[in-house]
């Protein structure tokens, strides 16, 4: 009935779903354990270059190669994440100095006049509709202090959570100069377990992946910096203050799924509007509208041109993975495709 390669083509499908599913369950159920190990291997892989540099170009001898290409990229890391909080640091202290000097009756007044319309409201209503719907109001404030007991246990958690992240961070930090000083080793035993033949195909697996990998990687900096770019010129022309550092907080926030900028852009706009600011917290909400429109428009096109993947494919995976489950779904749909390409492109499969 069907076309021999059809059912061979499907067969080997089944089989690269099955292994796919089974190491992403895997990777994901023990993510918890093994996150600072993996991300580690991923920084020491990330700079051999800059360790073959330090060793080839350089000749630095023994270990010296990846302790300084380690310390190099953590000290880069650590001075922009410095600059980082002093520019929000910096930019909040003027904030502040400008709402202390600020009148205040502009957000305050509009607040007031909706207060002083629900009293109103609530004087009309029959006295009898309390007592009636007393039970529903109870509840509605237990719910609302079950709220902020839940909001305070976060709080605490986080804040008792702090020694464990220090100590992730040390676990990276040394992990990636061991993987980074005994990165050759490790591959070269890991290709050893191969026949002569399956060095050659893992060879160019590991080339077509590499490079499809980082053409994921490109195309998704690209879009943050879209948003980055975007967000900076539209708070410019606006007038929003403070627009680089939100701008660069915008971008971090657009890696977060279904939220997004919006926790930024709606706030913001919001606080534009009560101050009695209209032109400027409606033109937030288009620019809002304008990014959003354009990110749903440009990703698929530009993830699906890097990676050679049609672009209905890209948005069945995101929309279907989102749908399912959330954003883990969609990693596991979008990566799915990608590998599935990568051996294609391989002919393994």
């Amino acid at each position: 009935m069907f076309n021999a390669d059809f059912i061979r083509n499907l067969k080997n499908f089944g089989i690269f779903l099955l292994i796919y599913t089974a190491l992403f369950v895997l990777l994901y159920s023990t993510s918890s354990f093994t996150f600072p190990f993996i991300l580690a291997f991923a920084i020491a892989f990330l700079i051999q270059p800059v360790t073959k540099f330090f060793r080839n170009r350089l000749r630095f001898k023994n270990n010296t190669p990846a302790l300084l290409a380690s310390l190099l990229v953590y000290v880069v890391i650590s001075a922009l994440l410095a600059l980082l909080f002093y520019s929000i640091i910096s930019e909040a202290k003027q904030l502040l100095v400008s709402l202390s000097s600020a009148n205040l009756d502009i957000v305050t007044t509009p607040v007031k006049n909706l207060l002083n319309e629900i009293g109103n409201y609530f004087q009309k209503i029959d006295p009898t509709f309390i007592e009636k719907n007393s039970s529903q109001f109870t509840d509605l404030l237990k719910n609302g202090l079950n709220i902020v007991g839940t909001s305070l246990s976060t709080f605490l958690s986080i804040a008792l959570s702090i020694p464990i992240w220090i100590t992730v961070i040390i676990i990276v930090i040394l992990s990636t100069y061991f993987f980074s000083r005994d990165m050759s080793s490790i591959k070269r035993k890991f290709i050893s377990v191969f026949s002569e033949s399956g060095r050659e195909k893992f060879e160019n697996v590991w080339f077509h992946g590499i490079k499809m990998l980082s053409q994921y990687a490109k195309a998704y900096f690209f879009i943050y910096f879209l948003t980055f770019l975007q967000t900076l010129i539209g708070f410019i022309i606006l007038g929003v203050k403070y627009s680089v550092i939100l701008s660069i907080i915008c971008a971090f926030a657009d890696i977060l799924p279904v939220l997004g900028i919006a926790i930024i852009y709606l706030p913001l706009a919001l606080i534009y509007l009560l101050s009695g600011n209209y032109f400027t917290g409606v033109g937030i909400l288009i620019l809002f509208v304008l990014i959003s429109i354009v990110r749903q428009i440009v990703e698929p096109k530009i993830v699906s041109t890097s990676l050679g993947i049609h672009p209905v494919i890209t948005l069945l995976a995101i929309f279907i993975g989102l749908k399912a489950y959330g954003f883990v779904g969609m990693i596991f749909l979008t990566f799915l495709v990608v590998f599935y390409k990568v051996l294609k492109n391989s002919e393994i499969i």
